[in-house]
This record gives structure tokens, sequence and C-alpha cells, in this order.
């Protein structure tokens, strides 16, 4: 594999869209200063995956599009595509392979991957998988040359890491690592829930509890107040129907005393039809009187049964107007105590956030002592010296601020002096000349408000100033405490210990405050829940009770007793007077007929016996509506508070039921309901979610710690593999850097050593060379051309060990004479078969090693331009000049 075709456009100081073809030996890029060469190096860095600016040469990444010249307008985007020639083998018969990287000027940016969009970590996976990697050490500028000599043992490792691949196993630790950081913190965010949630299944204990008592408790009352409303229903339905076979049998017995005196009365007309007209009459009159004289008693029962039904629903509205009042007065203390509650509500999640607030502060002074008493005392004096520098610069700056003012101050003074003497002097002038006095007087006036309101404003800053005199003792006097505590570290210590004590302690007395009152806010909303319930029962039971019509009952029954009443008294006195005539005619005739009579004796019997048992059918009726009644109030609750139905009722057994143990039992029931008072009813499902959460939690504590058992061991693995991959990377570099460096320096003795052998994973690796004849101690005692030459030799000693598919090296000759540059091209002549190698340069020797040559040009006003030679142009060229 090798790069075969570098496209940019738009690209620093590439205008115009340029291609690039480079050949799989050795390329030299040439040209003069400015004219952009090194700006190729950039481009291929840039779309290897560079994110700096800085290794760009740029102060921000959209400074690499074309700017624009006085000749040329600026670009909108900048793009350049690498063009790779592969083994077909390892790619699935894929000769080419393309990346590349587009950049708007609104900062947008694409990546591409044989012309399709991709994402960057898919273009560095490929680079990965050839030998190229994200660290990009296959491209070298002169400024990492100067470096390599100059740096750390540790940075030296670093540097062999990345050519030997061992990246994607640090990144595998680091994710391990991370993955184990995050579960620490997760670990200690479950460990912290588990500490709040033990501190409310206690009380969430206690209220599931009563709730469960209170629950239980209810559900029995219930259950007895359902057997004892079905117990009276049952009682008063079989009263009723024992009430109404009486009625049936009363029945029975009008029914024969109707047919007895019907036929006693077609007896008497048989018997007046005999007589005669005139002889009869008596009896007529008599007959009639005792037949308006039985109505009359009818309308009297009639108004009885009215005034007793009268009576009985005036005394159920009553009682249903007492029951609504008593359920509205229910409705209103509920309401007053939920409003108490809403306040005592508010007033405590104020209370909560207020106290959570001061509870962040304390942990944040708590973790600020913690990490000073952690730090060394060195450190913490180094802290304390900063805050005092800090504080001294405050007084300084604010006794600045004094001195300024106290200055402008004078100067006012002396203005209002000079002023008032020039005011006066025209006020003498004014007096003796013919001028517009309002004119001026309006002046003054204005003067002497702007010298007063400024005046105002010094004064007020010299107020100012000595507040910050004051605050500039207590900052002295504080500063003088601070240095007493760094120069008595002991104290320093103590006073650390107990400031930790005393958050401490503050810490858990909030804390638990904040529990305690979380508790009762959760109680009181569950308070004023409850109520709000009860409020909706008792507010239905209103509406059912408002929709039953007394006063439309109580007007119709009104109207029958004044009618029956009125009726009454009318029939009595017309049958007064029937009877009255029936005598009078008895006496004018003389007509004393014993059979009639006799018949009307037995006829007025039986009436009397009829309206006997009608005066006990209309009480037997009037009992069985009252008894109708009491049963309807049991069935209403049944039906509408409790929702069972007549058949459910009817197949509900009583045989066992004793209503005196029943009643007892409900007292007993409504005297435990009240002295557990208003419960939490979602306590026990609380407890019962926070009881699976609190097992859930530690679940996942142990699955966290097994999984960190598990990365520790995944870790312990990497590690290994990485001392490996650096033992035998390290062995084969050291012994190509010896190798490499006795071409470079001829009689000299290059060699790598550990720093520290025991650690493989932080050992750092030094670099010793001693060219021929010297005994070096440092590296900083050789020249610069030796310090370029060794750095090389290391650099190419990683190449040859690690082969990437080529290098690019830009400048990195540059401080190197003519002997040492020859021996850098011999040992590019030696490798340049294993890799390709793209070279800018100013050496006319490097330039002759060049299997193509690559000039960049740049006229003024334009852009950069490529021109390419290979060394066949330039044998011909040679040529035709000597012939």
């Amino acid at each position: 594999m090798y790069l075969k075709t570098v496209n940019i456009n738009g690209f620093k100081s590439f205008s115009e869209n340029t291609n690039i073809d480079f050949s799989n030996k050795v390329n030299v890029v040439v040209g003069p200063n400015g004219s952009g060469k090194s700006n190729v190096v950039d481009a291929i860095s840039w779309v290897l995956g560079t994110q700096s600016p800085g290794s760009l040469r740029t102060n921000k990444m959209e400074d690499v599009i074309f700017a624009g010249t006085d000749k040329l307008s600026q670009k909108g985007y900048a793009e350049v595509n690498l063009n790779f020639e592969v083994d077909p083998k390892k790619f699935n018969g894929t000769e080419e392979i393309s990346i590349g990287r587009k950049l708007y000027r609104d900062g947008q940016s694409e990546y591409f991957m044989n012309g399709l969009n991709c994402r960057l970590l898919d273009i560095q996976e490929f680079l990965s998988d050839v030998g190229i990697g994200r660290q990009q050490h296959t491209i070298i500028s002169q400024g990492q040359i100067a470096e390599i000599l100059n740096s750390k043992p540790e940075d030296h490792r670093i540097t062999i890491e990345e050519a030997a691949g061992i990246l994607p196993y640090k990144i595998k630790k680091d994710k391990a690592l991370r993955r184990i950081e995050s579960g620490d913190k997760e670990i200690k965010r479950a460990k912290d829930v588990l500490r709040e949630i033990n501190k409310q299944l206690k009380p969430l204990k206690v209220q599931a509890h009563q709730a469960s008592l209170h629950e239980n408790a209810t559900n029995e009352l219930k259950d007895l107040k359902i057997k004892f409303n079905i117990l009276n229903y049952k009682n008063y339905i079989s009263k009723n129907e024992s009430l109404k076979n009486e009625i049936k049998d009363i029945n029975k017995e009008l029914d024969l005393l109707k047919k007895l005196i019907n036929k006693n009365k077609n007896d008497k007309k048989k018997i007046n039809d005999n007589l005669g007209e005139n002889i009869s009459l008596g009896s007529i009159f008599k007959d009639y009187s005792n037949k308006v004289i039985t109505n009359a008693e009818k309308i009297k029962n009639i108004n009885q049964i009215a005034n007793e039904r009268l009576d009985n629903i005036e005394r159920m509205k009553l009682n249903n107007n007492k029951d609504i009042e008593k359920q509205k007065k229910k409705i209103l203390d509920n309401t007053h105590q939920i409003s108490s509650m809403s306040g005592q509500l508010i007033t405590k999640k104020n209370s909560v956030k207020e106290n959570t607030k001061k509870l962040e502060k304390l942990n944040q002074d708590l973790m600020d002592a913690m990490q000073k008493d952690n730090l060394t005392l060195e450190i913490n004096e180094a802290v304390i010296r900063t805050e005092l520098k800090y504080l001294q610069e405050n007084i300084n700056y604010k006794k600045n601020i004094i001195l300024d003012n106290e200055e402008k101050l004078m100067i006012w003074n002396k203005d209002i002096e000079n002023n008032s003497i020039l005011i006066k002097n025209h006020e003498n002038i004014l007096d003796d000349e013919v001028i517009d006095k309002s004119k001026f007087n309006n002046l003054k006036e204005k003067i002497n408000i702007i010298y007063d309101r400024e005046m105002k404003n010094i004064k007020n800053t010299i107020e100012v100033n000595k507040d910050i005199k004051i605050n500039n003792s207590r900052l002295i006097k504080q500063k003088n405490e601070q240095l007493n505590l760094v120069n008595d570290k002991d104290q320093f210590k103590s006073e650390i210990k107990k400031q930790i004590d005393k958050l401490k302690i503050e810490i858990k007395e909030l804390e638990n405050e904040i529990s305690s009152i979380s508790s009762q806010v959760v109680s009181t909303t569950e308070k004023i829940k409850y109520l709000n319930s009860e409020n909706l029962k008792i507010g239905d039971n209103i509406k059912i009770l408002n929709k039953i019509n007394y006063n439309k009952q109580i007007k119709n029954l009104n109207d029958i007793s004044h009618s029956s009443r009125k009726l009454y008294v009318d029939l009595k006195n017309s049958g007064e007077l029937l009877k009255t005539a029936g005598y009078e005619y008895e006496t004018k005739y003389g007509d004393d007929n014993k059979s009639i009579e006799s018949i009307e004796n037995e006829i007025e019997a039986n009436n009397n016996k009829f309206y006997s048992l009608k005066d006990k059918k209309s009480d037997l009726q009037i009992k069985e509506s009252e008894l109708s009644n009491e049963s309807l109030n049991y069935y209403s609750y049944l039906s509408n508070i409790e929702g069972m139905t007549i058949d459910e009722i009817n197949n509900y057994d009583i045989l066992y039921l004793n209503e005196s143990e029943i009643l007892e039992n409900i007292r007993k029931y409504e005297n435990t309901i009240e002295k557990i008072g208003i419960v939490n009813y979602l306590a026990k499902e609380d407890y019962d979610n926070l009881i699976n959460r609190h097992d859930e939690i530690q679940k996942s504590i142990d699955d966290l710690l097994e999984s960190k058992k598990e990365l520790n061991e995944h870790i312990s693995e990497i590690e290994k593999e990485i001392e490996f991959t650096i033992d035998s990377s390290f062995n084969s570099i050291s012994v190509n850097f010896s190798e490499i460096f006795e071409k470079l320096f001829p009689g000299g003795n290059g060699s790598l050593q550990l720093t520290n052998k025991d650690n493989l994973l932080e050992t750092g690796i030094e670099i010793n060379v001693q060219p021929r004849g010297k005994k070096v101690k440092k590296l900083s005692l050789l020249s610069g051309g030796e310090k370029s030459l060794a750095a090389i030799a290391f650099l190419f000693a990683i190449f040859k060990s690690f082969p990437s598919p080529f290098y690019i090296l830009d400048e990195v000759e540059a401080a190197l004479d003519d002997a040492n540059l020859h021996r850098m091209i011999n040992l590019l002549e030696y490798l340049k078969d294993d890799a390709q190698f793209v070279i800018v340069t100013h050496q006319q020797q490097t330039m002759h090693a060049a299997d193509i040559l690559y000039g960049v040009t740049m006229e003024p006003g334009s852009g950069s331009r490529i021109f390419i030679k290979t060394k066949e142009d330039f044998e011909t060229l040679v040529l035709k000049e000597k012939s």
C-alpha cells in the first residue's frame, strides 16, 4: 500500500483544484519560502484526522479555507482527498481506497470514504488497520526532530507505544478504568440512596402498619354495617309481608261484609216495594243517611291517613335536612382543615427547600475542608499564601481607590471656591450693568445643582471609602490570622479537624431535620388527599338527598287533608239532615215496619263492623308505608353507598346474625378508627415499593462490585499484554537504533535504556549516544546537527521495527551539514524499498535522491501551483544540454 494521489481544493494557499500524483518511492517537494510546500503536508495531516488548529499552524480550523488574494476571491470551503493503492487481497478485490475531508466556513465538517459520507471513526479504523494509526507518528516536522532528544524518557516510551500499536490496549484499559470509576460513582450514589431509603423505611413502616390496622378496621366496620343494614332491611321486609297478609285477610272479611250488606239492602228493597212508595220514604231517607254518613267516615279515614302520612314525610324531611346540614358542616370542617394543612404544607416544603440548600452548602464546605485535610501541609500553605496574596492585592487596590477619591474631592473643593468667586464677580457686574439677570440666575442654579450632585456622589464615595477602610482592617486581621495558622502547623491541622467535625455534626442534624420535615410533608399530603376524597363522597350523598322532593308530597297531602276535612263536614251534615227527614216521614205516616228496622239494624251493625275493619286496614297500610320507608332507607344505603344489587341483598344469609352484637362491634371498630386517626393509605404501597427498590439497589451494588472485579481482572490482562508488547518493541527498536546509529555515526555507539525495568507500564526510555571520539554525558552537549541526526536515527529505528506504508518528512534535515546529510540520504536509500517517502526540503542533495521532484510556486496575487519532474525528465534535459 502507498499514497497514490493527493487532491487539494481551497485548502490554505491552494485556491484551485490541484492534483498531486506520488510514486511509491522517494518523492521530494521543493519550493521557495512562502510558496505553500508545507501546506501539502498540512493537507495530508488534516485528512488523517488532525483536530488541533495549532498542529496546522492556524488559530482556528476555519483558517485552513483559502482566504483570497487581490486577484482571487475567497473560497467557501476547503476539501482534500487522499487516494491509496491497496492490496486487493486484503480489501475484497478493491485496488484503490480514497478518504477525504471537507470544511465549510460555517464550521460544518464532513468526512468521506470512497466518495461516500462517513464518520471520522471509520477513517481512523481504516488507518489503524493499514498501520498508519490515529497518532500520525508517520508525519515528522523539523520542530518534532528538535523536540525528540529534548523530550523526557516517558515521552520516548509514548512514541514507541504509538508506533507499536499499544494505543488500542490503552483505550481498552481507559474504557475499563472509566467504567470502574463510573461504577464507583454509581455505587456511591446507590449507597447514598440506600441511606436515604433506610431513613424513610422506619417511619413508612409505622405508617404502613397504622394504615393496615385502619384498613382492616374500616373493612370490618363496612362489613358490619352491611350486615346491620341487610338484617334490618330483611326484618322490615318480613314485618311488611306479615302486614300484607293481615291486610289480605281483612280484605276477605270486607268482601264478605259487602256481600252481606248488599243482600240486606236487596231484602229491604223488596219490602219497600211491597209496602209502597209513601210508606218506604222514611226508610229511604234513613238508608241514604247511612250511606252519606258511611262515605263521611271514609273521607274521615282518608283525612287521617293523609295527616299521618304528612307527619311522617315532614319527619323524614326534617331528618333529611338535618343529615344534609350535618354533612355540609363535615365538608366545611374538612375544608378548613385542608386549608390549614395546605398552609402548613407550603411552609414545610419551603423549609425543606431552604434546609436542602443549607445542606448542599455544608456538604461543599465539608468537601473543601476534607480536601484541605487530605492535601499536604505544604500545598495548604501554598493555597493560603495565594489567598493572602489576593487579599493583599485587594487591600492595595482599595487603598488606591481611597487616594484617588480623596484627590478628586480636593480638586472639587478648589473648583467650588474658584467658581464661587467668579459667580460673585458676575453678580456685581449684573448689579452695575443692564443685563438679563434671569438667564444668568438660571445658569447659576444649574451650575450649583451640578456641583451639589457631584459633591453628593463624592461624599457617598467617601462613605464607601470608610467602609473600604473598615473592610481593609478586617482583611488585614484575617490575613494575620491565616499567617498565624500557617506558622503554627499543628494548630492549622487541628483547626481543620475541628471544622470537619463541626460540619459533620451540623450536616447530621440538618439531614435529620430534613428527613423529619419530609415525613411530615408526606403525612400532611396524604391527609389532604384523604379529606378531599371524603368531601367528594359526602358531596355525592348530599346530591342524592337533595334529589328527594318532599315539598311536592307535603303540598299534595295538605291539599288532600284540607279537602277531605271540608268534604267530611259537608257529608256528615247532609247525613244528619237525611236522618232527621226520615224520622219525620215515619212519624207523619205512622209506619213502623219492624222488618225494615231489623234489616236496617243489621245493615248498620254490618256497616259498623265494615268501617271498623276499614279503619284497621288503614292503620295497617300506614304502618306498612312506614315500614316500607324504613326498609327503603336501608336499601338506599346498601345500593347507593355499598353498590349491592337486590339479588346480592336477598341472597345474603342472616340466620346467625345478632343485631345487638353487630351494634356493639360497630361501636368497637368506630372507636378503633377514631383512635388511629387520619392515616396515609399510600404508606403500605410506598413501603413495599421502597423495600423492592432497596433490594434492587442492593442487587445493583452487588452486580457493580462483581463487574468491577471482572474489569480489574481484564485490566490486569491488558497490562500484561502492554508489558509484553513494550518489552518486545523496545528490544526490536533498540537493536535497529544501534544499527542505524552506526550508519549515521561511523565508529559511534548508540543505545536505548529502560529507566525502570521492573515497571514497564510507567518506565521511561533514555537515549544514549556516543559519536566517535566523543564522551557525551548529556544530549544537550551535542551540536545541532548531531542532535538532528541522533533523532533521525531514533525515528528510523521505529520506522524499521514498525513499518508504515508511507512517511512524510518536513525539512527534518535542515540542520545537517553536507556530510551528515549524505549519510541520511544513504539511509533513505537503505529504507526506501520498505516504504514510501514524501520529503519537503531546501537541500539539493535531498533533491538528487528523489525519484520524482514536485516544485511548488506562487505568483503574486494567485494561489500555490505544482510542477512535476521525474528523474527521466532531468536526464533528458542534461543529455540535450550536452548535445
